[in-house]
């Protein structure tokens, strides 16, 4: 105890009884004998107090926190009464908040990992929308102005309807000036005319194109709703649209409200019109006759309408029964709407071989042909000669050996002089003498090309 003075205290301060002040003396009795030493054994004990009470100090804290958790646990009412107040309610206060802290933290993920999930999110949803964004989508580019994506009640349409009206009756009195003068009338002859101001004339010009651009902006959605129904047949989706938004102006502009017709109703059917006649006109290189393209269009359906029902490869004779038409005309049907190949197209995707290298020319003869044909009119020439120059004259003229042209019996005969009976008599005589020869000479093969 001498040497570890600090540890005495600190186990004095822990709690445990002091024996009596003849303790105390003992101390002081030392004290007074390490006076005594020399200054270097003191300086020694020093560093080894100081050392030993750091000890002391790591000691009684395990030692407290121990007494802490078994007080909590274990102690009761007997033993409480030795400890101070504030050390009998802080531990078990301090525990149980200590516990539900602890908890939390192993369900909480970090402020860094909250931010890095945020990030994470985030850049996949970027990557999702960046990944379907296409800027030269056709649904885009045609949709893209916000009169687009306004839809009208049946009043505002009613009233654009009767501005569109009165602008398609400015511009037919325009058009009777300009028949009527021979030339394009001026604002003030239009104005005059119509008995208005050039002010309120060019006010009323500018709100009916604005209210007809309205009025067209405003069904451009039914435009691509038609447009896609056609879509895999000659045409993109982008002339489809341009057709069909040629026929919904038009169809603005020849609208009678007065009919009873809904405006969706009548513009449908010439959206539908400019964008089928456009299909049939465009579509092929060569183009076909409407009343082909409407019986294709049978056939397609009859087709479809197997398929519906099962029966995956229907024949001719079904898809000609439903379609109403008799098998002779589907096959010339068929035949006729064969979509043409280019010449210069490659046979195969991964080589550059086309088409035209591939394809025999029916205008060529081959080589074997060639000569073979050679040979035969070699022979027909020697054969001639047995003939006498008046048959070997006929033969030629009626076979048109030398010449291209062949000749009938009439014309013969009126090279000759002879009559067409003699001319068909000296035929008939000169070609049973080529057989005889052919027999005898072995080209039986020869005799039977004569008549």
């Amino acid at each position: 105890m001498l040497q570890w003075p600090d540890l005495r205290l600190s186990v004095l301060e822990l709690g445990e009884n002091p024996s009596s002040s003849l303790n105390m003396q003992s101390v002081a009795a030392d004290t007074e004998e390490i006076m005594n030493v020399e200054p270097s054994t003191i300086l020694a004990l020093a560093k080894n107090a100081l050392s030993a009470s750091k000890q002391a100090l790591a000691l009684a804290e395990d030692l407290k926190l121990d007494l802490d958790d078994s007080l909590s646990n274990s102690l009761g009412s007997a033993n409480s009464s030795t400890l101070p107040v504030e050390e009998e309610e802080a531990p078990t206060v301090r525990s149980t908040r200590r516990l539900e802290r602890q908890s939390k933290r192993r369900r909480m993920p970090s402020k860094f990992m909250i931010s890095d999930t945020y990030s994470l999110r985030k850049t996949n949803v970027r990557k999702k929308v960046s990944g379907s964004y296409d800027p030269n989508d056709p649904l885009r580019l045609f949709l893209r102005g916000p009169e687009t994506t306004q839809l009208l009640t049946a009043k505002e349409e009613s009233e654009l309807i009767v501005k569109v009206q009165d602008l398609m009756r400015l511009e037919k009195l325009k058009s009777n000036l300009q028949s009527q003068f021979g030339r394009e009338p001026t604002l003030v002859e239009w104005a005059e005319a119509i008995g208005l101001s050039c002010s309120a004339l060019q006010a009323e010009l500018h709100n009916g194109n604005r209210s007809r651009e309205k009025l067209v902006y405003a069904n451009f959605r039914m435009v691509f709703h038609v447009a896609k129904q056609y879509q895999g047949r000659g045409m993109n989706l982008q002339d489809l649209l341009q057709e069909g938004s040629m026929g919904l102006i038009k169809s603005v502009e020849k609208f009678k409200p007065q009919v009873g017709c809904l405006f969706a109703t009548y513009s449908y059917w010439w959206i539908r019109q400019t964008i089928t006649k456009s299909i049939v006109q465009h579509s092929r290189t060569i183009r076909l006759p409407e009343n082909a393209y409407s019986l294709l269009g049978k056939v397609v359906k009859a087709k479809r309408s197997y398929i519906q029902e099962g029966n995956h490869c229907p024949s001719k004779e079904e898809l000609a029964t439903r379609a109403g038409i008799t098998v002779q005309k589907l096959d010339k049907l068929l035949f006729t709407t064969r979509t043409p190949l280019s010449m210069q197209q490659p046979v195969w995707t991964d080589q550059d071989t086309t088409f035209q290298e591939v394809t025999p020319d029916t205008g060529i003869e081959i080589p074997d042909v060639s000569v073979a044909k050679q040979l035969m009119r070699q022979h027909v020439r020697n054969l001639l000669c047995v003939l006498s120059p008046k048959e070997r004259k006929i033969i030629k003229l009626r076979f048109g050996i030398e010449e291209s042209k062949e000749n009938s019996l009439s014309e013969i005969g009126n090279i000759f002089g002879l009559s067409k009976e003699r001319v068909r008599q000296l035929e008939s005589r000169a070609l049973y003498k080529l057989k005889q020869c052919l027999v005898k000479q072995g080209l039986g093969a020869y005799a039977d090309l004569l008549v």
